[in-house]
């Protein structure tokens, strides 16, 4: 059996045909060139010739003669503004449920909309609002509020309900003429999480109105198959990894690009360390958060801005001139199809890198922090422990390909955040390089072929940087 995967990335559409068999997915061909971004389907198309054998690619899926399963963040994942009410609940839950189902979110809202804030919507719409708020039977306030203000917005894109469904007809009724989706409640319950709804919701939109740009509808019609969004395969494959494999059950992944920079995280929601009190809701087994400021080329400049205070020391640690920096970022953001020519900007980039890292790795960690009760001092624990990760996995293009890199010792730079608060990094982490960048492409196939790509995939890492 033969399989070809594909993922149509921001910057590069690359490819793989694999061999399955034998309990192994074996790589026979890798392809890669430049994502064309005013129509897609020109970089996919070649890629898929070139892995097909050039003769009648398009034919020979079509006959099954290969398996063909392609991916695409080239708009850079699905723009989603999330709503919701208390911060530590139900908003948290409509983060996780986006970031997992391959979503971006560029825009947060809690408690009572305000006018200003569907302005600021109006300004700059989101692929997809998900609203959300109140467990069932519970707060109804807030959202028929927000509801009403919604229906008057000149908001035209999709809008999933997926808060409090004791209201929600009166939701839809105070949407009408918008594009409204109903899913159960993403916390319907206290303690009871529900996001696959509203995943599900995600997804479907995802088909029926991201594919249509660009020219995927063309991918779509003359393959036969409808993509994933990139990140959302590359997480179920994580789940996979850590269900699959007993000795993965504890590591993180970093996928870093020119536009992002996705960390996931698959380890038990157990602190094992110290008795701590829960703040907020309990985090999934695996989690994926997404940094849009973060990434080597076309978000070089706000990686550069983000990185504050820290680029000056990684600077004087790598040698690196700051001046030399900003000049390396002004090019690269220019022309993100820059590659590093001389050795002054392969430091830039190291240095860039090792900034996205570490923020990635903060942002996506839990926070410990010590209150006092009449019983004594506790430890309040926020968002997920990454103390036990044993095994960090550095995957895309830059990641991929530097062997000298570590993203490790940049990961632990951020042990306090700003408000004095130890953030829960990996401590004692082995790091493992995706060095044939085989994870995105494995993903795509994994739903086929489970076992074999996730023996493949591990056997693929190389150890350090």
């Amino acid at each position: 059996m033969q399989a070809i995967s594909i993922d149509i990335g921001s910057t590069w559409t690359k490819g793989a045909r694999f061999g399955v068999g034998g309990g192994v997915c074996r790589l026979e061909r890798r392809s890669a060139r430049p994502t064309t971004v005013a129509h897609l389907p020109d970089a996919f198309f070649s890629v898929l010739g070139e892995l097909a054998d050039g003769a009648d690619p398009v034919g020979r899926v079509r006959r099954g003669e290969f398996v063909l399963r392609y991916s695409s963040s080239a708009k850079g994942g699905l723009a989603i503004a999330a709503l919701g009410i208390v911060p530590e609940l139900t908003l948290e839950m409509a983060l996780q449920t986006s970031y997992s189902a391959g979503g971006k979110v560029e825009q947060v809202y809690s408690y009572r909309l305000t006018r200003a804030d569907r302005a600021r919507l109006e300004a700059n719409p989101p692929d997809i609002l998900l609203f959300t708020g109140g467990t069932d039977g519970g707060n109804v306030t807030y959202n028929l509020a927000n509801a009403e203000l919604l229906g008057k917005s000149a908001l035209e894109c999709p809008i999933i309900y997926a808060g409090n469904r004791a209201i929600a007809d009166d939701v839809t009724g105070l949407l009408a003429g918008k594009d409204v989706r109903v899913t159960e409640n993403v916390l319907p319950e206290m303690e009871r999480p529900n996001p696959e709804p509203a995943r599900e919701a995600i997804r479907a939109i995802f088909l029926e109105r991201i594919v249509k740009g660009k020219g995927l509808t063309e991918i779509v019609e003359k393959t036969g198959r409808a993509p994933l969004p990139t990140p959302f395969a590359v997480y179920e494959y994580m789940k996979l990894l850590a269900s699959v494999d007993g000795g993965w059950n504890d590591f993180c992944l970093i996928d870093m690009g020119g536009a992002t920079t996705d960390f996931y995280s698959a380890t038990k929601d157990e602190t094992g360390f110290e008795a701590v009190v829960y703040k907020g809701l309990r985090e999934p087994e695996v989690k994926r958060t997404v940094e849009g400021d973060l990434g080597l080329r076309v978000s070089a400049e706000s990686a550069l801005k983000a990185g504050g205070d820290l680029i000056e020391r990684l600077c004087a640690d790598q040698g690196c001139a700051l001046d030399a920096l900003r000049a390396h970022v002004a090019k690269v953001h220019a022309n993100p199809g820059h590659v590093a020519a001389t050795a002054e900007e392969v430091v830039c980039d190291g240095v860039l890198a090792g900034v996205c890292v570490a923020l990635a790795a903060q942002r996506h960690a839990g926070r410990l922090e010590k209150a006092w009760t009449p019983t004594g001092e506790v430890s309040v624990l926020h968002g997920k422990d990454l103390r036990r990760v044993r095994r960090v996995i550095g995957s895309g293009g830059y990641l991929a390909q530097a062997a000298r890199f570590d993203p490790v010792p940049f990961i632990r730079r951020q042990q306090i955040d700003a408000r004095g608060r130890a953030v829960l990094i990996p401590q004692d982490a082995e790091y493992f390089r995706d060095a044939q960048y085989l994870m995105p492409l494995l993903a795509n196939i994994a739903p086929d072929f489970p076992a074999e790509t996730v023996r493949s995939g591990i056997e693929a890492l190389e150890r350090g940087g």
